[in-house]
């Protein structure tokens, strides 16, 4: 049970940050001078594991709320239909299951769009099964911050894991591609990294804000939130360094977007813990 729930929550994470790095890839291809290439296996395995990511999860949390509460199958109508928790649930079951559905498909410009607003309906209402919809003092700016955060990330680390699955080309060593795929994610990622690092620490603040450093510090909450605003200033950092070699006409270091991936997989994975913990002073 201790680590179901934050294993189902990763699962959505994941299956969201492919669904938008999907619709925002395709997206962006159009508007580079080339096309991106094809799918490749790996991104077609990406892609249906990302699906399939977004279908288990919601099964996942109703199957451990209903342990929680332990709750005989005759009832789960009753917990989805009368319950605050239950009504969340049923919210970010819709956009999961047309995320899913839209994921795998060959993409055009409509299934990427309505792909992409699916995904943002997941972000939207991830935050109602969360610490967000808790927050009685400022609920719609916690469900803002959140919904911005995981959206971004999502379009941002997505699309760069589905570029380095797929082997889009790089930029001529000349400089003279400044419309390809790279150069437009590149423009993409200088927008969409701050607002990701400033969603992030928004709501944080609205989580801790109210309680001392030493407060903070002295809960797992708060340790594990240092460590994830470490580890995203880290990726943040990488990213502004393969922004100037592209910007110099280079191509990105292949090692280097390994490293920054690896370290986002942890990001994810220290969101998907903190979800499941009381911030200090709750």
């Amino acid at each position: 049970m201790e680590t179901a729930a934050p294993l189902a929550r990763l699962l959505l994470y994941g299956g969201t940050m492919l669904a938008m790095g999907q619709g925002t890839r395709t997206m962006l291809a159009g508007r580079a001078s080339a096309r991106a290439s094809g799918p490749s296996p790996a991104v077609r395995g990406a892609l249906w594991c990302g699906a399939c990511a977004l279908l288990v999860a919601p099964l996942l949390l109703l199957s451990l709320q209903r342990q929680a509460l332990e709750l005989p199958l005759a009832e789960l109508p009753a917990l989805l239909r009368d319950t605050t928790w239950g009504r969340g649930w049923l919210q970010l079951t819709i956009p999961c299951v047309l995320s899913a559905l839209l994921l795998p498909p060959r993409r055009t410009g409509t299934t990427s769009r309505l792909l992409v607003w699916a995904a943002l309906g997941v972000s939207v209402t991830m935050g109602g099964l969360g610490h967000a919809a808790a927050d009685a003092q400022w609920p719609l700016a916690s469900r803002l911050l959140d919904a911005l955060h995981v959206a971004g990330a999502g379009a941002w680390i997505g699309a760069l894991l589905l570029m380095l699955l797929a082997g889009a080309p790089v930029p001529e060593p000349t400089g003279a591609d400044r419309h390809g795929e790279w150069p437009a994610f590149s423009q993409m990622a200088t927008v969409v990294a701050p607002l990701v690092f400033l969603s992030g620490v928004g709501s944080a603040w609205l989580r801790v804000g109210a309680s001392g450093p030493a407060e903070i510090l002295a809960s797992d909450y708060g340790r594990l939130l240092a460590l994830k605003l470490l580890l995203a200033l880290l990726v943040v950092a990488l990213g502004a360094t393969q922004r100037r070699r592209l910007h110099a006409g280079a191509a990105p270091r292949r090692q280097v977007v390994l490293v920054e991936l690896c370290l986002a997989v942890l990001v994810f994975t220290a969101t998907a813990w903190l979800t499941g913990l009381e911030p200090p002073g709750a």
